[in-house]
């Protein structure tokens, strides 16, 4: 690709985007767990802080270390796709930490977060694929 520089500033861009907004709506949601409940209607402690910590955070503490370090080795080789698979990583990380940390449906939250990390994620890579396929055929058409 041609404009690296220009892919590497919307990368970053998007990046710290998206962890500003994990950050953002983590600690909204875990303000709001804290609140006193007013309510009489039954269910107003269904979802709740808790720590928890099982085989499935295991596994998926694993999944994000063995990618982190794949990605780490091949941060280079990969641009400008390196900063997609991040964000699919921080989705990773941030349904972990809604695993680990709430429980209840406010657990959807986190599997939401992760849904759209991940779609973002592919969109960016579709869009950098699709640049770089044209950028091949005029640079054959050129040449």
């Amino acid at each position: 690709m041609r404009n690296r520089k220009k892919l590497r500033s919307i990368n970053w861009g998007i990046f710290i985007v998206a962890v500003l907004t994990a950050v953002i709506t983590a600690s909204r949601t875990m303000f709001e767990l804290t609140e006193p409940i007013i309510t009489d209607l039954g269910d107003g402690e269904q979802s709740r802080l808790e720590f928890r910590w099982g085989f499935i955070h295991n596994f998926i503490l694993a999944a994000i270390i063995i990618i982190s370090c794949l990605l780490a080795t091949a941060w280079k080789r990969l641009f400008p796709y390196n900063m997609p698979i991040m964000i699919i990583l921080l989705g990773i990380a941030y349904i972990l930490f809604f695993l680990t940390f709430t429980v209840g449906w406010v657990g959807i939250q986190g599997m939401l977060g992760f849904i759209v990390a991940f779609l973002f994620g592919i969109f960016l890579m579709i869009v950098y694929s699709i640049s770089d396929l044209i950028q091949r055929r005029k640079t054959d058409i050129k040449g």
